[in-house]
């Protein structure tokens, strides 16, 4: 490929980027995607699914956005997040998916071990979340009666204890920076390079990209806390 070619791919790559929600954070994990048999669990219009590899499928309990998954070629399947088990194989996918999903399903615990059932051996998860306890969400919003419908929220330390109950690692985070978080830029790499997790507490959201290492621990293990 010409240097010419290179620079014309890149260009449409950035203007891809562009379209997507939270797209100079999802900039920085969007390679986690590509190539890969991923599953996104509520997929909306197929934002981030369109970047995914060969056998992907999205879920989503729209069908407006179903519609708008297919109307782009993508696969997708109606299915409510509360319903478990989902309806897909197990160590089906080598990524999964949970953009802005976690907050909003009734179990989030279960969701996240539904996500080890599905994922290969080693397989990658990928979360976004917004930031209940950060200085953007006090001041411009209402986090749990607002219209976003939030029911539960997630600090890192929260989610790192969630993920290793669940048989995961938590491998990078990315912080979602309003404004600078909103368009791709070089600054989102720059910052993240240097104060990494610190940009936290000034976030709006937050990526984290965990690796499957074992199975969830068992219920009874659970459990085994309220018989102390």
């Amino acid at each position: 490929m010409s240097r010419t070619d290179d620079s014309d791919a890149s260009a449409a790559q950035a203007a891809q980027l562009a379209e997507v929600p939270l797209c100079g954070s999802f900039a920085l994990v969007v390679d986690e995607l590509r190539d890969k048999r991923v599953c996104d669990l509520g997929c909306n219009d197929g934002h981030y699914l369109q970047f995914a590899g060969p056998g992907s499928l999205g879920l989503d309990v729209s069908q407006e956005s179903l519609r708008l998954c297919h109307k782009r070629g993508l696969q997708a399947t109606h299915h409510d997040l509360n319903q478990l088990p989902l309806p897909v194989s197990d160590a089906a996918f080598e990524v999964v998916l949970l953009s802005h999903v976690l907050e909003h399903v009734h179990a989030p615990l279960a969701m996240l071990r539904e996500c080890n059932r599905i994922l290969r051996p080693s397989g990658k998860l990928i979360i976004g979340l917004p930031i209940e306890d950060g200085v953007y969400s006090r001041l411009r919003m209402d986090y749990f009666g607002g219209g976003e419908g939030h029911l539960y929220s997630f600090s890192l330390r929260n989610l790192n204890k969630l993920l290793g109950l669940t048989g995961f690692v938590c491998e990078r985070t990315v912080c979602h920076l309003p404004r600078l978080g909103n368009r791709t830029s070089v600054w989102n790499e720059r910052l993240h390079r240097i104060f990494g997790t610190r940009l936290y507490s000034l976030s709006a959201a937050y990526w984290c990209v965990a690796r499957k290492i074992s199975s969830p621990v068992a219920d009874q293990q659970l459990s085994d806390y309220f018989e102390r």
